[in-house]
């Protein structure tokens, strides 16, 4: 076993929040395709939701924040759930935009919502790992030393171009309504 170093140890959760970040936009395009017709009221406010919840994660993790590992551990496991749910299990009445219940799916889209389930649970596991290498849970309530301003994390050029193209998908998904 060899030891990974802190700076490893926030590359790697900068490169999973990377990977999530091309998976949710690939998703969000795929939605767009799609038109507004595609998803109830209900998926569209919860996907809303779940984007306001994913831009802030991975502005965390360019922060170096000392709560973005925790933040992507949490955050990875509840957005994989929740794709799942929507998209995975069979129709209902809510939050439901099930892919194994309808009659003609694109390859597209398949593909898009597996890649942000994966990438979801990757963010998750490398949260995990920059967690226990920092001590655990305690460590989220300790400064961080290589913790930079909220405006440095925003004007980092994932967190920049990620929360950019999700205000972009958002007013195109408003102008459609």
């Amino acid at each position: 076993w060899r030891a990974i170093s802190p700076i490893r140890t926030v590359y790697r959760l900068l490169r999973a929040a990377g990977f999530f970040a091309v998976a949710v936009v690939l998703h969000n395009g795929d939605h767009l395709r799609r038109g507004p017709g595609s998803t109830s009221a209900d998926v569209t406010w919860l996907g809303t939701l779940g984007v306001v919840i994913e831009v802030a994660v991975v502005v965390l993790v360019c922060q170096q924040h000392r709560l973005a590992p925790l933040a992507a551990a949490v955050t990875g496991v509840t957005l994989a759930a929740g794709y799942v749910l929507v998209h995975f299990l069979p129709e209902r009445s809510w939050f439901s935009d099930s892919f194994t219940s309808a009659a003609d799916v694109s390859p597209l889209s398949w593909t898009a919502a597996s890649l942000e389930v994966v990438a979801a649970l990757a963010l998750a596991v490398a949260g995990l790992a920059v967690l226990s290498r920092r001590g655990g849970l305690a460590s989220a309530s300790r400064p961080h030393p290589g913790q930079l301003s909220l405006r440095e994390g925003l004007l980092h050029p994932l967190a920049f171009s990620f929360a950019l193209s999700q205000v972009v998908t958002l007013a195109i998904t408003a102008a459609q309504a």
